[in-house]
C-alpha cells in the first residue's frame, strides 16, 4: 500500500494543469491555503488564458493600450472585468455646469479633454485619479462654438460652429496649449466633423461638404486639396488606420446611403457598401477596429459592424431602449460602450454576444439627457452630458454593485 498523494505534494507544473481548470474566485481561495499556492496563483501563467476572455480589459490593441492608464497586469485583468460586468464602479461628477451644451472628449493616457459650447478644457490624468489644479484651461472665451475636435501627439483641431478650423499647438508635457493658426472660412457653416492622417486633414460641414487639406506638419493654406460632396448633412467622419480612406456618415434624408467610403489617394468614393438604407437613418458616429471592420451608429437606433472586404453589414446590435445611439468607443477588439438618446445611459457590449452586458447611468438624478460622447480605457468610463463630465472606475476591491444589467429585456 503505497502512501496517499496530497496537493500540495505535487510538481508545480502539475498543480498548474490543475488550477487551469478552476475559476478565477476559485483560485484566488487556493492563493490562501499556503505559502507555495499563494506563489503559484501569483504568477502569471495561470492568468494568460483567462485573461483574455473578459471585455474592457483586453489590452491587445496598440493603439488601446496607449490611452490606458494604467496598463494592468494579466491576475488584475480579470478583476477589473468582472467589475465592468457586474457595475461595481465609484462615480465622480468632474465638471458641472448650468447651461445646456452639446459637449465632446477625447481621452489620452495622461489628459482627459473637453469641450462645450466655447469652453475648452483639459484634465491631468495621474495614478487612477485627477490630482488637485488638474484643469488646464485651452481657453474660457473661443469665439465660436466648438462641434467636434481631435487630439494628436503635438496638435489639437477643432471644428467650430461658424465654419472655421483651428490648430492648437501642445508642449510637451501637455502644460501649455497655445493657439496655433486657423482657416477662418474652411466651410459656410457648422464643421461637425474633423479628422487627421499623416498626408491630409479631412473636415466635414453641415453644408454637405467633405473638405481635404494639407496636414498639419506643412503650412496650412486655405484652398483644399479637394472637395467632396455628399449632398447631405454630414454628421461624422474617420479615416482607416492605414490613412488610405476615410469614412463619411450623414443624415441620411436625400440620399441613398447614410455611409460612404472615400480614398484619399485619388478623392473619389467607393460603391463598395451594399445596405438597404431607411430614410433619416443618419450616421451619428463611427470608430475603425481594424483597416477593414468598421463601427458605426445612429439614428436607427443600431450599431452596425460593416467588413469592408464584401462591403455589407456583417452584424448588428439593437439598442435596448429602442434609443438613437449618439456615440461608441472601442478598445479595437470585443468590447464596445455606447451612448444614447434617453436617461444618461451607456451600454456595455460584448461583440462576441447578441445581448448587452450592463448599463451604466451617469446621473440617476437627471436622466433627460442623452450622453453625447464617451471614451473609455481599461479601468475608467467617461461620459458627457449636457450639463455634466462622469467618471466611472472600476479598478477598486469594496465597490458597491449597481447591476442594471436584468432591469431591461428583449422582446
Amino acid at each position: 500500500m503505497t502512501d496517499a498523494w496530497c496537493l500540495d505534494t505535487l510538481p508545480t507544473d502539475v498543480l498548474i494543469l490543475i488550477f487551469n481548470y478552476c475559476h478565477a474566485f476559485d483560485l484566488v481561495r487556493l492563493s490562501e491555503v499556503c505559502k507555495r499556492f499563494y506563489d503559484i496563483v501569483q504568477s502569471e501563467t495561470l492568468w494568460i488564458k483567462k485573461s483574455k476572455q473578459p471585455v474592457a480589459t483586453n489590452q491587445t490593441s496598440e493603439k488601446f493600450r496607449k490611452r490606458c492608464n494604467p496598463l494592468l497586469c494579466l491576475r488584475t485583468k480579470w478583476h477589473v472585468s468582472n467589475n465592468w460586468q457586474y457595475g461595481r464602479f465609484e462615480k465622480k461628477v468632474l465638471l458641472e455646469q448650468k447651461t445646456k451644451l452639446m459637449p465632446w472628449i477625447q481621452l489620452t493616457d495622461n489628459v482627459l479633454w473637453w469641450s462645450g459650447g466655447n469652453h475648452f478644457c483639459g484634465f491631468r490624468r495621474t495614478h487612477h485619479r485627477f490630482p488637485e489644479n488638474s484643469r488646464i484651461l485651452v481657453s474660457n472665451n473661443i469665439r465660436s462654438d466648438i462641434c467636434k475636435f481631435i487630439v494628436r501627439e503635438e496638435c489639437i483641431i477643432t471644428g467650430h460652429r461658424d465654419g472655421s478650423i483651428q490648430f492648437w499647438r501642445k508642449s510637451r508635457s501637455d502644460e501649455c496649449i497655445d493657439f496655433y493658426c486657423s482657416i477662418p472660412r474652411a466651410h459656410s457653416c457648422d464643421v461637425n466633423a474633423v479628422d487627421e492622417t499623416c498626408d491630409a486633414i479631412v473636415s466635414g460641414s453641415g453644408d454637405g461638404i467633405v473638405k481635404i487639406w494639407r496636414p498639419v506638419g506643412e503650412r496650412i493654406r486655405n484652398v483644399p486639396l479637394a472637395t467632396l460632396n455628399i449632398a447631405d448633412r454630414v454628421w461624422s467622419l474617420s479615416a482607416d488606420p492605414t490613412g488610405k480612406k476615410v469614412a463619411v456618415g450623414s443624415a441620411g434624408n436625400s440620399v441613398k446611403t447614410s455611409l460612404h467610403i472615400f480614398d484619399l489617394e485619388c478623392y473619389s468614393e467607393s460603391d463598395m457598401l451594399k445596405h438597404n438604407w431607411r430614410r433619416g437613418a443618419g450616421v451619428l458616429d463611427m470608430v475603425w477596429d481594424s483597416p477593414q471592420i468598421l463601427l458605426t451608429c445612429g439614428y436607427d437606433t443600431y450599431i452596425r459592424k460593416w467588413d469592408l472586404r464584401t462591403g455589407t453589414c456583417v452584424y448588428s446590435w439593437a439598442d435596448p431602449t429602442d434609443a438613437i445611439v449618439y456615440c461608441i468607443s472601442s478598445d479595437y477588439y470585443n468590447t464596445m460602450i455606447t451612448g444614447t438618446q434617453f436617461n444618461c445611459k451607456s451600454v456595455l457590449w460584448d461583440q462576441r454576444q447578441k445581448n448587452y452586458l450592463q448599463l451604466y447611468f451617469m446621473n440617476l438624478s437627471r436622466m433627460s439627457s442623452p450622453v453625447y460622447c464617451l471614451a473609455f480605457d481599461s479601468t475608467h468610463l467617461y461620459g458627457a452630458t449636457d450639463q455634466q463630465l462622469v467618471e466611472l472606475t472600476f479598478s477598486g476591491y469594496s465597490y458597491k454593485e449597481t447591476n442594471y444589467k436584468n432591469i431591461l429585456r428583449y422582446h
